[in-house]
């Protein structure tokens, strides 16, 4: 999943350090709030070696305290958990004052201790130290900066507070580097998710976020259904010129993209003129309307094309279809290759028979 990728942090589904400069650079935290940091203190205790990892776990469902309490202020901005080291640990409140940070960072604390209770330790204890930030902290690396300084000097590494010049200039180049690596594996991975041609996600990025929403919509129990589009007899294009093909491509996904609703997800598949589109909530009755307004939009727009083109769609629906993303993905092919068998530029469904689709695809053909 794109979500599982370099900005996580695996042990406790926190963000990390680049998952905090994506969310700086999306603009996720705001134009000013606070930052809480926490760092959780071992006990020594005689005979006994305290495993920090264990009481990991109860970090992500001791958060869910505070996630509820946004749901119920239906907050805009909600917080975001930060791990940036072994014991360290970030949450950051957009547009939140000093004192809500620390009351919403209480809730948070008081559901870390009762786990702690259950599991009948008393070997941590959490020290919280607060910092507001304001519109010049937005800048990856300065709000970086400010975050080491604070955590250094909360150890009390020199005996004044004040960091030498030297570890200040190991902080600076430290973040630095850091903004620039998350450059560069962000960009590597728009590369390997993304086709160059049409502009569209692949279908790496396709079956990742398949993936995601499939699970989503099984989770909510809300109905999904993707569309598989293939183009009719679009060759001809490229006896043109491969350029004149690309360009094709390209205008075909413009068009495919306009008709779509707001969180559909539009991708182009392995070979030139294939398609996939992910429909959440989106029932067959709903996904056959949509395949059928494509289809029909398709062969509107490019009737003043050099070389006028159509589309085949095949259709599957969860939970219709099955619940599997490899089982929609065969059904919605297998689909498009009846709407092909059956004389092109027309919408399929999944476990249809040609002569029966045929009827209704005619039906709404008229319709228009």
């Amino acid at each position: 999943m794109l979500t599982q990728n370099f900005c996580i942090d695996s042990l406790t589904g926190f963000l990390n350090l680049f998952g905090l400069i994506k969310a700086i650079n999306t603009d996720q935290i705001g134009d000013w709030g606070t930052i809480v940091f926490i760092y959780l203190e071992k006990f020594k205790a005689p005979n006994k070696q305290v495993s920090l990892e264990k009481y990991l776990k109860f970090l992500s469902p001791s958060f869910e305290a505070i996630k509820d309490k946004f749901k119920e202020e239906d907050s805009a901005l909600p917080t975001i958990p930060l791990r940036i080291g072994d014991n360290d640990f970030v949450l950051i409140y957009p547009q939140k004052t000093s004192e809500e940070a620390q009351n919403l960072t209480n809730l948070f604390t008081q559901k870390f201790y009762q786990h702690l209770k259950q599991e009948e330790s008393n070997q941590l204890s959490i020290r919280v130290s607060v910092m507001n930030y304001g519109q010049k902290e937005k800048d990856p690396s300065f709000l970086l900066r400010l975050i080491f300084c604070k955590q250094i000097t909360s150890y009390q590494l020199e005996k004044k507070g004040e960091l030498s010049m030297a570890v200040k200039q190991l902080l600076s180049n430290l973040a630095e580097h850091i903004c620039q690596s998350y450059g560069l594996l962000h960009q590597a991975q728009d590369l390997a998710m993304s086709d160059d041609i049409s502009g569209l996600p692949n279908h790496r990025a396709a079956k990742s976020v398949l993936d995601q929403k499939l699970s989503q919509s099984l989770e909510e129990q809300q109905p999904f259904s993707i569309l598989f589009i293939d183009g009719d007899n679009l060759k001809q294009y490229n006896n043109l010129s491969y350029q004149k093909g690309n360009l094709m491509i390209r205008n075909l996904a413009e068009i495919l993209a306009s008709q779509l609703r707001r969180g559909d997800f539009l991708a182009r598949w392995f070979s030139g003129d294939e398609f996939l589109v992910l429909l959440p909530g989106a029932d067959r009755k709903e996904a056959f309307r949509i395949g059928e307004r494509l289809r029909s939009v398709v062969e509107d727009t490019t009737k003043i094309w050099p070389y006028p083109i159509t589309i085949s769609v095949g259709m599957a629906s969860y939970p219709d279809d099955g619940g599997a993303m490899e089982e929609l993905l065969l059904k919605a092919e297998k689909a498009n290759a009846l709407a092909k068998k059956g004389g092109k530029n027309q919408v399929c469904e999944a476990k249809t028979e040609y002569k029966e689709m045929n009827i209704i695809h005619c039906q709404q053909a008229n319709c228009n």
